[in-house]
């Protein structure tokens, strides 16, 4: 992190480990309730309530960094859980490909973007005020209506379901999924799971189906029953045509 202040590190659903990292000098707490780069690991609740509780208590100011799970939950992941943080930060497919960010949060924390107020925060960016982006989002945030969010998570969990099948128990010795919502993860452990991941990947791309390099599926609005079907079919001849033994 390239930060110009002093920070340092908690440890992702730790409570006893953060624990250590927390007293009065700490101004800022920001998390991703689903690390989406560092594996797709989701949150527990409970220590998204003990960061909620804590920076309550020393006067902290709790970030949700949800620029991905926003897509996960009509209300982000802190709709789901019920744990409001300070600020939130929001992104990516909100502006359908174009270049988008956003934040909000707390009315007394927003008023120190008012211009002209005195001590009024200064808030720069290429991008800000772009209208045709902007434009974008609006539509974005209509189409991603709650029906909608809920259907596309539910063809998620078929796809979720549909791979645990394929790939044997969530505890396979070379494979187990992760994930939440509309997004979906396959993780290969071992000394050769970044081999598998390489080969998971090449075989479905060659087979016209996209996936994170990382390993995940992030289905959109656009998705249907078919296109899961498909992507089961393909995982399965993988399984067969690499000779994988997942049970």
């Amino acid at each position: 992190m390239m930060l110009p202040h002093q920070f340092t590190y908690g440890t992702f659903n730790d409570i006893e480990r953060t624990r250590t990292k927390i007293d009065p000098e700490v101004g800022v707490i920001i998390v991703e309730p689903m690390q989406f780069a560092g594996g797709l690991e989701v949150s527990s609740k409970d220590f998204l309530q003990y960061l909620r509780d804590e920076t309550t208590r020393i006067g902290a100011v709790l970030i949700f960094d949800e620029v991905v799970t926003s897509r996960l939950w009509y209300g982000g992941m802190q709709e789901y859980y019920g744990i409001i943080p300070d600020m939130t930060t929001l992104g990516k497919h909100y502006g359908g490909g174009f270049s988008f960010g956003a934040f909000g949060g707390r009315r007394a924390i927003m008023d120190l973007f008012t211009p002209g107020v005195p001590r009024s925060l200064y808030h720069s960016g290429t991008w800000n005020n772009n209208a045709f982006t902007m434009s974008a989002g609006v539509v974005a945030t209509k189409l991603s209506s709650r029906e909608a969010l809920d259907r596309t998570n539910k063809l998620s969990d078929a796809l979720r379901d549909g791979l645990r099948d394929i790939f044997g128990s969530r505890d396979s010795d070379l494979a187990i999924l992760a994930g939440f919502g509309s997004v979906v993860g396959v993780k290969f452990k071992g000394p050769e799971g970044d081999k598998w991941r390489d080969v998971f990947y090449f075989y479905l791309l060659n087979n016209r189906i996209y996936i994170g390099h990382r390993g995940f599926f992030a289905l959109n609005l656009t998705h249907t029953q078919e296109h899961v079907d498909r992507v089961l079919e393909v995982v399965g001849s993988f399984c067969r045509d690499t000779g994988i033994a997942f049970y």
